[in-house]
């Protein structure tokens, strides 16, 4: 049940304890990616690293474009989060597990001929077995997240990651080659299907409702397109290395392309726990205020970590995956600036969600999606995987510009009447 406190809280900065587990949970769960790829890149080498990879992209494809938001809606929903909610929003998450099982099994043929000599058709349908365990996640840990609780959130995620690691010797001994990798996606899945359970404080209970499920997807068609649209934008750019360049080359472009998107990915995660709680429920100046600094601090970031990146991931990457992943210095910058600008767009995407204007961040990143016509077309012109790099830089710039533009209303509220425009 939600605590009467909550409403006191919004605004409110979020305590010490919360804030480390905020930032650290996120960036043990991108770090552990690094830590498996990396171990991968040192056994099984480059050309079986690119097929691991794209087993993960397929597996992601799936969960984006099957995300309507079930998490975001517990935390942006005001009202009390009562048991009877809670079961009817367990049973979204199973009925999204079974579509994306079977999405995924449709998917394993077409994938297995788009892509010869990766893997093969029974491998990418077993994929389907990891929505279906996490079909079965417990929501509580999520309820706690809301009142800014994290301790069960560090146990669930931080906990599958620990996992994930160390099945990850026990799948080389059974294939030391690219499956190996989905022994370990079911590893991490199945491991947070049981630790949400263990955490829980409330009954484990399904119910299937009409009304929950049409305001669920209501919430969730916006980000479904939003989803699909980063997956376009995030992950095709990979798919279209895979068809037009070798599987060296997949898994240099990926391997610098993770290691770039991984501070994005974990500002993203961290403002969804922190960022996320106090928006909600606050309007006016207040919430101007709070929407100021969090673009001002996330664009900080963002500019900072470009220029790190550009300066050291040639050879960061180098010294972990080993010299023949090593990206040529266009491509860090590339990646650097594209990440960059991908982390300022962080709080302005939370400010949407939490007005329940989930279809902004989809316009924003309808820009990020057009900067694909270029790389399709250097792709198949031949030209070097810079150029590829510098149209994703692009692109995450003029989405990120779009989105500001979007929040306008709220960020300089004397501009315009509107609260959005």
């Amino acid at each position: 049940m939600s605590s009467p406190s909550r409403s006191g809280r919004k605004g409110m900065r979020a305590p010490l304890t919360s804030r480390l587990i905020g930032w650290s949970v996120p960036l043990l769960v991108e770090a552990g990616a690094l830590a498996r790829s990396a171990i991968l890149a040192r056994v099984i080498g480059g050309d079986e690293l690119g097929r691991a990879m794209v087993l993960t992209l397929v597996l992601r494809l799936a969960e984006m474009i099957s995300d309507v938001g079930v998490e975001r809606l517990l935390m942006q929903r005001h009202a009390a989060a009562t048991p009877g909610l809670m079961a009817a929003l367990h049973g979204a998450c199973v009925l999204r597990g079974l579509a994306m099982a079977v999405l995924l099994a449709a998917l394993a043929l077409p994938m297995a001929w788009t892509f010869k000599g990766g893997a093969g058709v029974e491998i990418y349908a077993a994929l389907a077995f990891a929505p279906l365990l996490r079909a079965f996640l417990h929501l509580d840990y999520r309820l706690a997240e809301r009142d800014l609780r994290l301790w069960p959130l560090a146990i669930v995620e931080g906990g599958s990651v620990a996992v994930m690691l160390a099945a990850l010797p026990l799948a080389l001994m059974v294939w030391v080659d690219h499956r190996a990798m989905l022994l370990v996606l079911l590893a991490a899945a199945g491991a947070q299907v049981a630790l949400s359970h263990l955490v829980a404080r409330q009954v484990y209970r399904i119910r299937f409702d009409r009304a929950v499920l049409a305001e669920v997807l209501g919430f969730g068609a916006p980000l479904v397109v939003n989803a699909g649209l980063m997956f376009l934008t995030f992950q095709a750019d990979r798919l279209i290395v895979a068809g037009w360049y070798g599987w060296a080359e997949v898994a240099i472009y990926s391997v610098a392309m993770q290691l770039a998107m991984l501070p994005a990915q974990i500002t993203g995660r961290a403002a969804g726990s922190l960022l996320a709680p106090r928006l909600r429920g606050l309007t006016g100046a207040g919430l101007t205020g709070m929407a100021r600094r969090a673009v001002a601090a996330y664009l900080a970031l963002g500019l900072c970590f470009a220029a790190g990146f550009a300066i050291a991931a040639p050879s960061l990457i180098a010294l972990v995956y080993g010299a023949g992943f090593r990206p040529d210095t266009g491509i860090a910058l590339a990646f650097g600036l594209a990440a960059g600008a991908r982390i300022a767009r962080t709080p302005v995407s939370q400010l949407a969600v939490s007005l329940g204007r989930t279809g902004d961040p989809a316009r924003a990143n309808l820009w990020r999606a057009a900067a694909l016509a270029p790389a399709f077309i250097t792709a198949s012109m031949g030209l070097p995987l810079t150029a590829i790099a510098i149209a994703a830089a692009v692109g995450e710039a003029a989405a990120t510009c779009r989105a500001l533009h979007l929040a306008r209303g709220v960020l300089f509220p004397l501009s315009t009447p509107k609260v959005f425009a």
